[in-house]
């Protein structure tokens, strides 16, 4: 008998083939094999996926350090756990988009905050542009917080580029994937989506600083300090956005 996967020779008694994994044996495909295929992958107790989620949430530096170490058959990838979050997140904002999920609340409030009607057309179209590009967003931001961790906390541990990334996608990708299933099952009240959308800001930074502090092991002096740091930093990151847009708004409404 051989692997159908790598052509590997097989015992009988083997339900796994050594070489690649393969599952031996495999049934012809039936929607009931689909569905238990990925029922198996996503919420089996013993599956990565799990385990990743579950660990990233109470001791995120298992996943980093185990996943730096070279134990990476224990955990998800973190490229394909970004992947995932991508994937849910854009679920969600495919269904705003599509006005199954009610917006215009929050894009109301967001531009009734500004003085004349062209920053509130402005403010309209940046919260436009957002919800139409969210994942194109979030693969840009990645190399920001990358260089913001590798600049506050190179001190504390030797982490070069590259392992500031895994860590960075790791930690993103699982609070965007609570984020975005908080906000789906807070979908069906508006008042209530844009509360959730509000504080969302806050629990990613809260997150963040728990997940971080436990990486590199910081007093709470000490990670409060970065936090703020870091906070100043995306605050006048974003601050040159607006300027930058508020000026090509300018520009296009005397052309």
């Amino acid at each position: 008998m051989e692997c159908k996967n790598c052509l590997n020779q097989l015992t009988n008694n083997q339900k796994f083939c050594p070489e690649c994994g393969g599952k031996v044996g495999v049934q012809r495909v039936t929607f009931k094999t689909i569905f238990e295929e990925f029922l198996d992958k996503f919420f089996n107790i013993d599956n990565k996926f799990y385990q990743t989620f579950l660990t990233l949430l109470k001791q995120p530096q298992e996943v980093i350090s185990g996943y730096l170490e070279g134990k990476r058959v224990r955990y998800f990838n973190p490229v394909s756990y970004f992947a995932f979050a991508l994937t849910l997140s854009g679920l969600y904002f495919y269904l705003v988009q599509k006005g199954f999920i009610d917006y215009g609340q929050m894009m109301d409030a967001s531009a009734a905050s500004y003085d004349n009607e062209m920053q509130k057309e402005l403010a309209l179209k940046i919260n436009s542009y957002i919800v139409e590009y969210s994942n194109a967003f979030a693969v840009l931001f990645i190399p920001l917080y990358v260089f913001f961790t590798k600049v506050l906390f190179s001190k504390y541990k030797d982490y070069n580029w590259a392992e500031h990334f895994i860590i960075n996608i790791y930690l993103y990708s699982e609070a965007a994937i609570i984020s975005t299933v908080v906000l789906l099952f807070s979908a069906f009240n508006a008042e209530i989506i844009v509360v959730i959308n509000m504080l969302m800001f806050f629990f990613q930074l809260a997150y963040f600083t728990y997940s971080l502090r436990k990486i590199f092991g910081l007093s709470i002096q000490a990670m409060l300090l970065r936090v703020l740091f870091f906070v100043l930093l995306i605050a006048s990151f974003f601050l040159l956005i607006l300027i930058v847009g508020v000026v090509i708004g300018i520009l296009t409404h005397k052309g």
